[in-house]
Order: structure tokens, then C-alpha cells, then sequence
């Protein structure tokens, strides 16, 4: 195969088109279900947030390496989807998903219905449904935190026959999570670089870290240090692994 052909394939892709579909438990069954889109989306967009907390003393300038990070937010992902019963094609396959609604004249209330019912409080444990948007290689993996539906046909009877769903989704993408759960690079026995302010001492930090403040000698004999009283608020401080 050419690299043209290589290319080729990397930018339109090759075998059957895949669907993003919508995963979730069923408000009133209980039951997971897959309910692909008709149409894909024309673009969805991520984006992630990470707070700093700054360390400068009092009387201090605030700088970039005076911060840590403090947590990370959980990403959140916008898309937008368009369910349009109306459009007659023939060449068209019905996702399997679609098939039980189809047959009916309020098939596309009955779809917003249940995706509506996903923001609402499940009788078995008064929580929402988790979702899982799949398109491709991503799969993201969270809460509805935003839904918005417009109607925007309908019929001779006046039932809805195209609909607009923008939706937000507030988790993160399965395969980072992945890698967060077999990297855990914030835990007690992985090796750390912290810095304190004039306000805070050696065993809030070993409480912070270990859980433990009579481990804050383990941090003062790591980074040599005689005298607890007496640290360089300057320098990074090495929290060791334990």
C-alpha cells in the first residue's frame, strides 16, 4: 500500500460507518441500554480545568513556581444531536437501537422521554444514571449535567418529528481513566515535590500526604532537616515514598 493510500485511510477511515451511540440504565426498567444516533454528530468538543493552590507567605509576590496543583476538575464534554424522524430514505439502515420506537407515531417524544428520564433520581439508589457517549475510539464516561431539546418539526397532528439535543457531559474519557487507575501518580508510595508557605509546617504536610503527621520526620530527614522550626520556604521539599 502507497503512503497515499496509508494517508488516505488515516483521514476517511475504511470499512462500515460507525455510529456514536448513547449508553445508560433505564430510569424505570433497570436495564443498560445502547441507543445509537441517527445522524452523527458534526463535532462535540472536551474540555479540562486544573486548580492551583498558591503557596506564597504573607508579604509574598505570587509566582508560577510558588503553586501545586491542588485538584483536577472532571472534564466535560459538549455535543450536539440531531434525531429527525421525518426524512425519508431509502438507502437508510435504522440503527438497531432506533427499531422500537419507529413504529410508532410519538416514536421521537418517546426517545427525548428517555433521555430526559437519565437526569432524573433512579428509585434503587436516588442517584442519576451514569452515560457512556461512544463515537470511535472514544468512549466518555459520566454524568448529564445539561440537556437541552428543541423541536423543531412536526407533523400534521402536531407530534414532534425532528428534534435538537444539546447536551453537556461531566466525567472523562475511558481511556484516560484507564491510565489514571494504573498510574496513580498521587499516592503515598510515590515520590513527591512540595513546597510549603510561612504559614504551614512539617506535619501538616506529612498529614496531608501520609495521613500520618508523625511521618513529617521521614520528610525532615529526606531533605535534611535538623530543625523543624526552621525551614527554607524557598526550595521544594522531597516527600518520599513509604
Amino acid at each position: 500500500m502507497s503512503s497515499i493510500d496509508t494517508r488516505q485511510k488515516l483521514i476517511y477511515g475504511d470499512g462500515a460507518l460507525q455510529k456514536a451511540s448513547l449508553t445508560y440504565k433505564n430510569a424505570q426498567t433497570g436495564r443498560e441500554v445502547t441507543l445509537p444516533v441517527q445522524f452523527n454528530p458534526t463535532e462535540y468538543s472536551i474540555s479540562r480545568g486544573l486548580r492551583f493552590k498558591n503557596n506564597a507567605g504573607h508579604g509574598e509576590e505570587s509566582h508560577p513556581e510558588n503553586t501545586q496543583a491542588a485538584d483536577s476538575e472532571l472534564a466535560n464534554l459538549r455535543v450536539s444531536l440531531i434525531l429527525d424522524t421525518s426524512t425519508y430514505m431509502p438507502e437508510y439502515q435504522v440503527p438497531k437501537g432506533l427499531s422500537k420506537y419507529l413504529n410508532d407515531d410519538k416514536e421521537l417524544t418517546k426517545i427525548c422521554q428517555d433521555i430526559s428520564l437519565i437526569m432524573k433520581m433512579n428509585a434503587e439508589n436516588h442517584e442519576q444514571s451514569l452515560v457512556t457517549f461512544s463515537w470511535g475510539s472514544m468512549a466518555f464516561y459520566g454524568h448529564i449535567t445539561s440537556l437541552s431539546i428543541s423541536y423543531q418539526m412536526f407533523n400534521l397532528n402536531g407530534m414532534p418529528v425532528r428534534a435538537k439535543l444539546d447536551m453537556e457531559i461531566e466525567g472523562e474519557d475511558k481511556s484516560i481513566l484507564n491510565v489514571i487507575g494504573a498510574n496513580p501518580h498521587e499516592s503515598p508510595d510515590r515520590t513527591k515535590y512540595r513546597r510549603l508557605n510561612q504559614r504551614e509546617e512539617l506535619w501538616m504536610l506529612a498529614d496531608a500526604e501520609y495521613h500520618d503527621v508523625s511521618c513529617w520526620k521521614e520528610i525532615a530527614r529526606e531533605n535534611g532537616i535538623l530543625n523543624p522550626r526552621k525551614i527554607d520556604y524557598t526550595k521544594r521539599l522531597k516527600v518520599p515514598a513509604l
